[in-house]
């Protein structure tokens, strides 16, 4: 049976997106873990110096102003009201607070309407694996039974347009493209003209996009 890993393209890959994010995430943790240990090592009371010295660690944690000055508000008065006195809780309600921050609830995925086609169009910066999600994300829907189409809409970035067709030849989807240099609103239409016509379930659409000030490459 085909996996994944038989499908990538040849040559080593750079670390993708989310392993360098991880690994950045790693040590922003471990280093913010270390430093609220010292703030509370020998403390029994949460005072106004344990504080000012917490607030200090987080924004110097790179965890964000916004961030910061939303856990420094809930602890004041989480302490205000005496629901939070031992120093030594102070780090698991620090943990509890960031992920009761970062949680979010989860959305619908929108289903798009009879006869048409669910529309993927796949943005980001420069390296982060885009075209590589995209040849796994076609693969995965067509063994699940979707018919698939690619459009080559990165018409900016050298080799782009043949990455797009050789991840359509290894998984089946059908890839509608032009030359390097095309204009990629008009690859789009003719994309999803073609995909209305065919009746095709899933399109995903490659960019060249990369920062919302890249205004030309979209």
């Amino acid at each position: 049976m085909e996996t994944l890993s038989e499908i990538q393209l040849p040559g080593p890959e750079k670390k993708g997106l989310f392993q360098r994010l991880r690994e950045g995430l790693a040590k922003t943790r471990s280093a913010l873990a270390g430093r609220l240990d010292n703030l509370v090592l020998g403390k029994k009371e949460i005072t106004e110096e344990v504080l000012d010295e917490l607030e200090e660690i987080l924004f110097t944690s790179d965890i964000g102003v916004a961030t910061t000055q939303h856990l420094i508000e809930t602890v004041r008065k989480r302490v205000a009201r005496k629901e939070l006195k031992d120093a030594d809780l102070l780090k698991s309600a620090i943990r509890q607070e960031i992920m009761d921050y970062l949680r979010v609830p989860s959305l619908p995925v929108p289903q798009p309407g009879p006869g048409e086609p669910m529309v993927i169009m796949v943005v980001g910066i420069n390296g982060v694996g885009k075209t590589t999600t995209i040849g796994k994300a076609a693969h995965r829907m067509i063994k699940e039974g979707k018919s698939v189409m690619l459009i080559a809409g990165d018409t900016f970035r050298a080799a782009a347009v043949e990455q797009i067709s050789v991840w359509g030849e290894r998984t089946g989807a059908e890839v509608v493209k032009q030359g390097t240099g095309a204009d990629p609103s008009a690859v789009v239409f003719d994309g999803l003209s073609a995909a209305l016509s065919r009746k095709t379930e899933v399109v995903i659409i490659d960019t060249a996009g990369r920062l919302h000030t890249k205004v030309n490459l979209m």
